[in-house]
């Protein structure tokens, strides 16, 4: 049932009832003799600045600047403060403003030095330092994760801690005032203006991390914040910056989803709000946006909420704002709704002087721009201004950007990271180098991060609207790689960001490839509706280098992700279909996996295709097939290292290694052909393909039967391999075999043996890999002691297919491919690929792959 409007003005007042922090946040200040006092000797013209905070072009406060001349009359930013008295001002880069610490601290102390020359009275400094999406002040200044990042985290402490570096951090520079943090409940998935900036969609949550960022920003900090956007800019599908956005909640429905965070803000002592540029005709049937309704503004902010703070609008230039009345009408009704300060009027001059002709003529009484200018005196007074308004440039590089702060942000974005799939179970990924594509949005960070860990990569930025041209690179280069990531903002946008729905076409285009790939929207996490079911997803919420470094550490296991959806992601809406769209992923959602578990993939593979007859034999071909099991080691049988002239005499490890990028080793068995002068022997053998570097290889010999004697008699022979690696610390042995059995058990009874006899050389806290060929029945007695010795992973996978015998054409007591594991890994998975025709086959085996695992 709808409530009445006094049903929920009661509900309101009573969930506010016995909070007295904003009723004192400006008690004190009213009483303050340096207020009472400044405000006496104050001239209108000055009273009337103290309403505006502006912009003013140039890096110093007496650069000249064209822009300047333009906009005030005036050519320096000193000159523009001077000439209207201004009670702020607020930087941007494209101000000129916000180059680096030193430069900034410089603008601000000549600034305060211009206002305190002029009117006595120290400056506003401001900007809209929110992180994640919205930032102003860019490194060395420690860059955290935005609002969703901090509701991903759960964690109010972590809000707080954000805000408490980010304030001092800021004041470090003269800026005393930052617009944050965003207190709207983005409940609308199609938001175009709020989205990540929100921290959650659940009035609760959001309230939460809320609250906690003022307490950061103004207990610890020592910055005034400022909650934005007044009553709620969280359910709307119009950007106020372009458009006028209506909410369509009915009193009932705004009390229980867009007050709460508001309410949390005032309760923890919020000192300054922002207006929206919003209609809501359920608390103002006017039609007026917030920014102009005196029942929005004074009605419920002033005197249900009982918020006696400086409440500022949101910029005047947005056509939210701008539409229903001329920019000389706007702040009057502004100032008449109950507004203190005018922020970024289109036209100062006439602003300012509309606003003064207001006083002059009786339509606003300077007892209400008094009122205005004390609560604005005050917040300048408690905020120290008064006795420091300059800062120590000396001080910055102690306070900006500081190992430790830089530690802090890395700690939050860290346990941001929401994995929100791993149906493929490709993650964690194994620490074995890798080629990886990332592609996408501003890839180059998580580019960076991933080489550090080893990785080759190949940067394709294609932006928000990727051309044709870019996709199609993209997908070639991810055709060449072992991994793609590929990274996304606003996908889900085809109205303003990406009209064409690029980004869909190039995420869809490497889905449908069929090859690894990881997707990841670095900004609002509802663009995973809009793909083709990606089996592996991440969400960043931001792309910044913290965000970026903590994907990576989730990618490669070195941390387990722990984000939580602080929204729900619906399906994509259906234009046939009027319903809402069902949930696709619920709040609260994220995967997570044991950090301590290191991923190893072993595969397989008998090149036996054309051995003997180089004519068939297909180096590309070879090395599509062993590029496609994308496993970090590959045991290889059955290998010619040299081949006859048609061939060109090919090293076939060394030109499989270097067209797949990894480390070769290789192990005679026994040579083919006799000694020829210039020329070299054909070497028939075992070899290994790895991604980590070889830390050592050994031929160890083992009985044979000879092959190349009529008569032959057991015998010990090189040929089989061993290969030691280093995997986090953990020294890994994996030994490639091709043991030709036959049918004497007497030796296969001498091989086992042997094999185990090598195998126990190793020290016992190693692991142990046996990969290889053998010519017996799976179940033949005398392999026992072997399958003791290691574990078969055929038997220890549950979702085996092909069994041992990968070519069933064959004898059973032949070309058993295997990859079997000591103590201490586990067979996660392990499988046969599915045959392909003979023709298209690299090989006449069929790989075997074995998904291993090991505990640190």
């Amino acid at each position: 049932m709808e409530l009445t409007r006094r049903q929920t003005l009661g509900l309101a007042a009573a969930t506010v009832a016995g909070s007295t922090v904003a009723a004192t946040t400006t008690a004190s200040a009213n009483t303050n003799r340096w207020v009472r006092d400044t405000l006496r000797r104050m001239t209108l013209e000055q009273k009337v600045g103290q309403l505006f905070v502006c912009y003013a072009y140039g890096p110093a406060a007496d650069t000249a600047d064209a822009r300047n001349t333009s906009l005030y009359g005036v050519a320096t930013p000193a000159e523009v403060v001077a000439k209207f008295n201004l009670g702020g001002v607020i930087y941007f880069t494209w101000t000129d403003s916000t180059k680096d610490p030193q430069q900034i601290a410089g603008l601000s102390n000549g600034l305060q030095k211009a206002s305190l020359t002029n009117t006595g009275i120290p400056l506003q400094i401001s900007t809209d330092q929110e992180y994640g999406s919205v930032v102003r002040v860019g490194p060395p200044a420690t860059q955290f994760p935005g609002g969703m990042a901090l509701g991903a985290t759960r964690s109010a402490a972590f809000a707080r801690e954000a805000g408490a570096i980010a304030g001092r951090e800021l004041k470090a520079l003269g800026i005393t005032t930052d617009f944050a943090p965003d207190a709207d409940v983005n409940v609308n998935p199609l938001n175009p203006v709020i989205g990540v900036r929100s921290a959650s969609s659940d009035p609760a949550l959001a309230a939460e991390i809320v609250a906690a960022q003022v307490k950061g920003y103004q207990r610890d900090g020592r910055i005034v914040s400022t909650a934005k956007h007044f009553p709620g800019h969280g359910d709307t599908e119009t950007d106020s910056h372009v458009g006028i956005p209506e909410i369509h909640h009915t009193r009932e429905e705004w009390t229980r989803i867009d007050l709460p965070p508001f309410q949390a803000a005032i309760r923890a002592g919020i000192k300054s709000i922002m207006t929206a540029h919003i209609v809501v005709p359920a608390l103002d049937p006017s039609g007026d946006p917030a920014t102009l309704s005196r029942p929005i503004l004074t009605g419920i902010l002033r005197q249900q909420l009982r918020f006696d703070g400086v409440v500022i609008t949101d910029s005047l230039g947005m056509k939210g704002v701008r539409d229903k009345y001329g920019d000389a009408e706007i702040p009057l009704r502004a100032i008449e709704a109950g507004v203190d300060q005018l922020l970024m009027p289109v036209d100062p001059g006439l602003a300012y002087n509309s606003v003064l002709d207001a006083v002059r003529g009786g339509r606003i009484s300077e007892a209400r721009v008094d009122e205005s200018v004390t609560r604005i005196l005050a917040l300048k007074y408690e905020g120290g201004l008064v006795d420091r308004p300059y800062v120590d440039l000396s001080r910055i590089a102690k306070i900006v950007g500081t190992p430790a702060n830089y530690a802090e942000a890395q700690r939050i974005a860290d346990r941001s990271t929401t994995l929100l799939r791993n149906d493929a179970d490709l993650l964690p990924l194994s620490p074995a180098p890798r080629k990886i594509v990332v592609t996408g949005y501003s890839p180059t960070n998580l580019a960076t991060a991933l080489q550090n860990r080893g990785a080759t990569t190949a940067v394709k930025d294609t932006g928000t609207t990727p051309t044709d041209a870019k996709i199609a690179d993209a997908l070639a280069a991810s055709a060449a790689a072992d991994l793609t990531i590929v990274l996304t903002n606003k996908a889900w946008d085809t109205e303003v960001t990406d009209k064409l729905a690029k980004q869909q076409k190039l995420v869809n285009g490497l889905l449908a490839t069929g090859r690894p790939v990881i997707v990841v929207p670095v900004r609002d996490p509802y663009d995973v509706a809009y793909f083709d079911a990606p089996s592996t997803t991440l969400v960043t919420y931001g792309s910044t280098v913290v965000s970026m470094e903590a994907l990576a550490k989730v990618l490669y296991g070195e941390i387990a992700p722990t984000g939580k959806l602080p929204v729900e992601i619906p399906a994509k809406p259906d234009p046939n279909n009027p319903d809402p769209a069902p949930v696709l992923h619920p709040f609260g959602q994220g995967l997570t996996f044991d950090p301590r578990v290191t991923r190893l993939t072993v595969a397989s593979y008998n090149i036996h295709a054309g051995a003997g007859e180089d004519n068939v034999f297909d180096l590309d071909r070879t090395a599509q097939a062993i590029k496609a099991l994308n496993a970090d080691i590959v045991g290889l049988q059955e290998v010619d290292v040299h081949w006859g002239d048609r061939s060109q005499w090919l090293d076939t490890i060394a030109e499989l290694a270097a067209k797949l990028g990894m480390y070769p080793a290789f192990a005679p068995i026994y040579d083919l052909d006799p000694l020829a002068a210039g020329q070299p022997r054909r070497q028939y053998g075992v070899g290994v393909l790895s991604r980590f570097p070889l830390v050592r290889t050994e031929n160890h010999p083992i009985t044979r039967l000879s092959t190349q004697d009529p008569n032959p008699v057991p015998a010990p022979a090189p040929g089989f391999l061993e290969v030691e690696v280093d995997v986090r610390g953990r020294r890994v042995h994996v030994y490639s075999t091709h043991l030709d059995y036959r049918g004497d058990p007497t030796v296969r009874t001498m091989q086992v043996a042997d094999t185990v006899k090598i195998l126990a050389q190793d020290r016992r806290q190693d692991l142990q890999v046996l990969v290889g060929d053998f010519n017996a029945e799976a179940d033949a007695p005398e392999l026992a002691g072997l399958w003791t010795r290691l574990t078969d992973s055929w038997t220890a996978a549950d979702e085996t297919t092909g069994g041992p015998n990968t070519y069933p054409a064959v004898a059973a007591n032949k070309r058993i491919d295997f990859v079997t594991v000591g103590k201490g890994l586990t067979v996660r998975s392990a499988e046969v690929p599915a045959e392909v025709p003979v023709a298209e086959a690299a090989s006449d085996h069929r790989p075997t792959i074995a998904d291993l695992s090991f505990r640190s």
